[in-house]
């Protein structure tokens, strides 16, 4: 799995557990601004968590070492022929689904983002009540954006009016159109979340609890007001990025207004998103030893598949571009070792030079996948071990274990120029099997020194086992 697609789940299940979160402990308080600060706040940690990083920390942890120990699968370093594939993959196709989705949701965005700049243009600036707003002709729900308000004066008497100006001052002064953008651009990136667009929902409320309250504090009347909000509640809100007066539901509303104000002791249970962050944090951070350990992946790739020319003779061909993976080895603890003999794991690991980035490019630069074995179809898993000793030489590298075969495989799919040809299970062809073994240990032997291990602040040798796995696509 690649990185932007892990980030993209990552960021998905912590919006995902910060709406559930939500929903258990604090969608039925009066705490308005301190949930307006919480669902701000669930957004940012479901975005920055992924990229936060305590790696080191937790690598220097005994106990998270012995975890991946113990529980770590046998990495593996692939190596496949190459081969042009179709550009109608299942993958492919959801992934175009997925910006086509991505795309209406920006234009409509725009649309409406273009209404309100038509608005804005034909409107008229007015002062009403001592306050600046944009006064329309048309019959049209009040509401604001960013430091603008709009709406019909001549629609609402005097004291109606004030209300109004009440309302939506409160959402200009607190910026709250701030929290709808972010909102609306939540679900825009990740409209296949139904969380995203229950988290944009109760934002959007929570604004207008926030707006109410400040209309009550102001002294109007509770019932006079909840009347005003059901005569406007039949108009239709022609702009929906704004934040509009009458927005619904109004059932909801009424009942917050005439809700009795939460204990403030009641404001602790907010300090239970602190571990829940933290634990977002610990498990991404988590996921990345255990990768990094267990099957740190990074993959070199050429696009370009190199068609062979059967004629030719196996010094004569081209080399096959290949795509690589490697990852780093898992290794068990072994407590007491003599010091002449390679330990199993060490407190410093060896290290080739320029880290697994320049070792992936020497792999990637030198592995072979065997003609003769394409031929024959032969593929399969070797277990390659070798010593990294106390001056960083690669030796005694040796197959520790051989498991090939050929493949029954569908007819007629070319790979680097050879038709895969139907047959059943066999075993590999002899000179295609030791094709294979000879070429993973010369790329093995080949290897340049590296940084050897220490143990104790005393450089060791130390046991490496590398699983090689030979595949056609």
């Amino acid at each position: 799995m690649n990185d932007t697609l892990m980030y993209f789940l990552k960021v998905n299940i912590a919006i995902a557990l910060f709406y559930l979160f939500y929903r258990l402990f604090f969608a039925g308080d009066t705490f308005w601004k301190t949930r307006r600060y919480y669902l701000l706040f669930s957004v940012l940690v479901s975005f920055a968590y992924p990229l936060l990083s305590i790696e080191n920390w937790l690598e220097k942890q005994e106990s998270v070492k012995t975890i991946v120990v113990n529980y770590a699968t046998l990495p593996e370093f692939t190596v496949r022929a190459e081969q042009h594939t179709s550009w109608f993959t299942v993958e492919n196709f959801l992934l175009t689904i997925y910006a086509l989705g991505i795309s209406i949701l920006i234009i409509r965005m725009l649309i409406q983002l273009g209404s309100i700049l038509r608005l804005r243009i034909n409107g008229r600036k007015e002062i009403v009540q001592g306050i600046s707003i944009i006064a329309l002709e048309k019959e049209i729900t009040p509401f604001s954006f960013f430091n603008v308000v709009f709406m019909n004066p001549a629609l609402h008497n005097e004291h109606e009016t004030r209300e109004i100006l009440a309302h939506e001052l409160t959402h200009v002064r607190q910026v709250h159109s701030f929290d709808v953008l972010v909102s609306e651009l939540l679900t825009i990136a990740f409209w296949v979340n139904p969380a995203t667009w229950l988290l944009k929902q109760e934002i959007r409320q929570n604004l207008e609890f926030l707006a109410d309250d400040k209309v009550l504090e102001s002294g109007f009347d509770s019932k006079a007001y909840q009347y005003h909000l059901l005569q406007l509640s039949y108009q239709t809100p022609e702009v929906k990025l704004g934040n509009k007066f009458n927005v619904a539901p109004l059932k909801k509303r009424i009942i917050m207004m005439n809700q009795q104000k939460t204990n403030k002791a009641g404001l602790l249970k907010y300090s239970l998103i602190v571990p829940l962050a933290l634990a977002l944090i610990l498990s991404s951070n988590a996921q990345t030893v255990v990768k990094k350990m267990k099957k740190v992946v990074v993959t070199a790739q050429d696009t370009t598949a190199v068609k062979v020319n059967t004629v030719k003779t196996e010094a004569q061909r081209p080399p096959i571009k290949t795509s690589v993976k490697f990852t780093a080895p898992v290794i068990k603890k072994n407590e007491e070792v003599a010091e002449d003999k390679p330990y199993e794991v060490v407190e410093k690991m060896p290290q080739y030079p320029g880290g697994e980035s320049e070792l992936l490019s020497y792999l990637a630069k030198n592995i072979r996948y065997p003609v003769v074995a394409q031929e024959s179809g032969t593929q399969g898993l070797l277990l390659v071990r070798f010593v990294i000793n106390r001056d960083g030489k690669v030796t005694n590298a040796s197959i520790l274990k051989s498991v090939l075969n050929a493949p029954s495989l569908n007819k007629g799919v070319v790979v680097t120029g050879y038709a895969r040809k139907d047959s059943t299970q066999t075993k590999p062809n002899e000179q295609a099997k030791i094709a294979i073994e000879n070429e993973a240990l010369r790329v093995v032997n080949a290897m340049q020194q590296w940084i050897p291990g220490e143990q104790n602040d005393k450089k060791v040798s130390v046991w490496y086992t590398l699983p090689i796995k030979f595949k056609l696509e």
